[in-house]
């Protein structure tokens, strides 16, 4: 199936580009572009291998292992992980792209490795079917995550990346002992041994998944453990916080998905304790992501706290432990990181610091290249849930599926999903207007086609999903 090929082709490109950085010490050409065409080589052929094997993974689940023993290691294919599969790896090959346009000739090293090492690692989380594996491949995540958020300089860039790496630290801490909870009660490692933990399960076992989804919740950036994403978005260089944006939280919240999955898939339907947990979550999340963006005057910012919102939108779906929530969040996954991606790009490198991505430095960016300008406009719409764009379905489908669990605490939580939309509209108008309607303080030179070209195409699949987004979600239910 096409987990084991994808998790081979990128451990070989990783190698690969290894490889080229070292012969090619002394070519500044062969260190970027060639380890770059490498690495975006290996992307194009996992993608091709996940397409080709589309198919056959659109049926019941599929196990690659037989899971006789309880600690056997396993990994289970179903439509959501391939959909999400497909999204991890369409993000990685365009950023790829971009990357070698943004660093020209002078990567840091070991990027495109570390680069290819996360995008496997993410592959890996996508696909466990045991918590074995899940941890495995979220330390990979990790780590890996880490080197690219600090393979940069300054003194910012330090303390975003000890920040992120002590708190990542911590919930992988708490999600080990979760998981060693669940054994403990369980016998088993597998993710369906959670399913009667919340019904009938001892308080310690209910304990040991409450800490793993804590410790899970750091990466998907759940309040309270969201304060590393604001500093690891400022402080990145673009490609770095483009896939964290676009595939690194999303993955984040997907963990979630799979271990809540088994629940949903036995129609307990009486687990109203994780439910309420979800919910709170969801909801404390949302509404600070959107009032603390609103707040900010840095983009950057602005983007972080927004996707920390985007997050209490897919909990709040995931907190109905029903098919069709399960089915929001991972498409609100795709279309997140899609727009997410683009924004990020469209930053660009004319704009790598803290202060350069403020608002007022960005102010009429729009008017010098109308090309980018009407990026901007469409990416901030797009953002806010505007159609024709796919995040417009997206919340939709969340706010349908709180409405259709009949309860007046998912009610409300679809009332909160609606305001916080509405908060949400009024800091991406405040971008438009300054970025694309400001007049600029002095002129700017037009980006170069090959700069914007990355981001056009992750701008012109959300703008695909929003006119025919039953296509899509053909591939999800």
């Amino acid at each position: 199936m096409w987990p084991i090929t994808v998790l081979e082709v990128l451990f070989g490109g990783s190698m690969a580009t290894l490889a080229v950085d070292i012969l090619g010490r002394k070519s500044s050409f062969a260190r970027g572009y060639g380890a770059g065409l490498v690495a975006a080589g290996a992307l194009a052929a996992s993608l091709a291998a996940l397409v080709m094997d589309w198919g056959d993974s659109l049926g019941a689940t599929v196990v690659l292992q037989p899971v006789t023993d309880p600690l056997a290691s396993l990994y289970v294919v179903d439509k959501l992980t391939t959909f999400v599969g497909f999204t991890i790896l369409l993000v990685g090959l365009v950023v790829s792209l971009y990357s070698m346009t943004y660093f020209r000739r002078t990567p840091p090293t070991p990027f495109y490795a570390l680069f290819l090492v996360l995008v496997l690692s993410l592959i890996g989380v996508a696909s466990a079917g045991d918590y074995l594996v899940l941890f495995l491949f979220w330390e990979g995540m990790s780590i890996s995550a880490y080197g690219l958020v600090s393979s940069g300089r300054g003194e910012v860039i330090m303390e975003a990346s000890l920040k992120y790496f002590l708190m990542a630290g911590v919930g992988s801490l708490l999600a080990l002992y979760g998981i060693a909870a669940i054994y403990f009660s369980t016998g088993s490692i597998q993710l369906q041994s959670a399913a009667g933990l919340f019904v009938g399960g001892s308080t310690f076992s209910q304990l040991g998944l409450t800490l793993l989804i804590v410790g899970l919740g750091v990466e998907a950036a759940v309040v309270p453990l969201h304060t590393w994403l604001p500093d690891v978005y400022t402080a990145s260089a673009i490609p770095v916080a483009a896939v964290v944006s676009g595939a690194v939280t999303g993955t984040g919240v997907f963990a979630l998905v799979k271990v809540v999955q088994p629940i949903v898939m036995t129609n307990l339907g009486n687990a109203w304790d994780l439910q309420l947990f979800l919910g709170s979550l969801a909801l404390v999340t949302m509404v600070i992501g959107n009032l603390s963006a609103l707040a900010q005057g840095n983009l950057r910012r602005i983007l972080s706290f927004s996707s920390i919102a985007q997050t209490g939108y897919m909990l709040a779906a995931l907190s109905t432990l029903s098919a069709a929530g399960l089915v929001a969040v991972v498409f609100t996954i795709w279309n997140h990181g899609l727009l997410k991606s683009n924004f990020f790009m469209l930053i660009g490198k004319e704009n790598p610091s803290v202060q350069s991505s403020d608002l007022e430095n960005l102010r009429g960016l729009g008017r010098s290249d109308r090309r980018l300008g009407f990026m901007f406009a469409s990416s901030s719409l797009g953002m806010m849930g505007a159609p024709p764009f796919g995040m417009f379905w997206s919340e939709i489908l969340i706010i349908q599926s709180l409405l259709a669990a009949s309860s007046s605490f998912f009610i409300l939580l679809a009332a909160a999903v609606l305001l916080s939309i509405v908060m949400s509209i009024g800091y991406y108008f405040r971008v438009i207007n300054t970025v694309v309607f400001g007049e600029p303080a002095q002129a700017s030179p037009p980006r170069r086609p090959s700069d914007l070209a990355a981001p056009m195409v992750l701008l012109g699949l959300s703008l695909a999903t929003g006119v025919l987004p039953f296509l899509i979600l053909g591939r999800v239910l």
